[in-house]
Formats: structure tokens, C-alpha cells, sequence
């Protein structure tokens, strides 16, 4: 599978943890099992938010809970 890039986990302390390679163009974070990336946190939505990866080849962010809004650069 081609992969788009990975997801690097930036822990406390400022350097690198886990990283999950995108081998889609879609990748769903959240508490739910059925999300590619697991949080299981009290703060996290079920479905908390996705990265697409548009035509263009670019990482397009979207936000998916209003109750714990994901932010970028914010």
C-alpha cells in the first residue's frame, strides 16, 4: 500500500513516541474502537477528529466533536 506520511506522537517531554504510518488517504482519531488511532482519554471524543489527504497531496485537518473542539496551531 503506498504510504502519505506518518504521524509522529510529540510526548511531555518534547521528544518523539510512537509513529503510525498513513497508508490511507484517511486516518480517524478518537475513543472509538473502530478509529485508526485509539485515544482512550476522558477528553477525547469518540470520534474526535480526521486527517484526509486531498488530491493536491496535502493534509487537510478536520475537527469532528463540538463538546472537545480539536485545534490547530491554536
Amino acid at each position: 500500500m503506498p504510504r502519505y506520511g506518518t504521524i509522529i506522537v510529540i510526548k511531555r517531554n518534547g521528544t518523539d513516541g510512537i509513529v503510525f504510518p498513513l497508508t490511507s488517504t484517511s486516518c480517524l482519531f478518537g475513543r472509538k474502537t473502530e478509529c485508526d488511532i485509539r485515544m482512550r482519554l476522558p477528553w477525547v471524543s469518540n470520534e474526535h477528529c480526521k486527517i484526509e489527504i486531498n488530491e493536491n497531496k496535502e493534509a487537510v485537518l478536520t475537527n469532528l466533536s463540538s463538546v472537545n473542539p480539536t485545534q490547530l496551531n491554536g
